[in-house]
């Protein structure tokens, strides 16, 4: 899990490290020393850290004045443990949210399992993004099953198109017109 890198594809576009706006502005990471732990395994430094033992994730690409981000994420998503959504959206979403944005593009292939309970801190977030919306790209099969048996499907929108991209080809704006077409599609007009 060590060699798992967060994608740095759009690095000269967006550098989380280095806006002001980010949960994770002058957060600073190791080139040599693996200090990232999925539980007790090493993940690789480059991921960021907000409270969670078990999920990590990257902000790899904010635009403020459009009020969208796109983060990948890595681990165990874990609500009956440690409330990881809950975590993610007090430490992470918030501030994003608090600076204008309110439609997420989650990258979850590197999701390895989720288990999830209840669906108070969903429903939150949902109230507090207002016309804002979060899509899943790439969640695994049994992450999505897990999502829809627990009725948490309900606020996160995916589909097989969005699925179907080499989003790692595009750059971060052209896959967000992708994933806003697709809403388009999706969403009662």
């Amino acid at each position: 899990m060590h060699t798992l890198e967060p994608f740095i594809g759009w690095l000269a576009h967006y550098d989380p490290t280095t806006d002001e706006r980010s949960p994770f502005h002058g957060v600073e990471h190791s080139e040599f020393h693996f200090d990232r732990n999925v539980y007790e395994y090493l993940a690789h430094p480059l991921w960021e850290e907000f409270g969670s033992d078990g999920l990590l994730t990257k902000v790899i690409y904010a635009n403020y004045d459009e009020g969208y981000a796109i983060l990948e994420m890595f681990g165990v998503w874990n609500d009956l443990i440690q409330n990881d959504f809950k975590l993610f959206a007090e430490n992470c979403l918030t501030y994003l949210l608090d600076a204008g944005v309110n439609r997420f593009i989650l990258i979850m292939e590197n999701i390895l399992n989720i288990y999830v309970d209840a669906d108070d801190y969903y429903e939150a977030l949902q109230d507090e993004l207002e016309d804002g919306w979060i899509t899943l790209i790439r969640a695994r099969k049994h992450v999505q099953e897990e999502l829809e048996q627990y009725g948490i499907s309900q606020y996160f929108f995916w589909s097989p198109n969005l699925d179907a991209l080499y989003w790692r080809k595009l750059k971060p704006w052209q896959l967000y017109q992708a994933v806003e077409d697709q809403m388009g599609r999706l969403l009662p007009g």
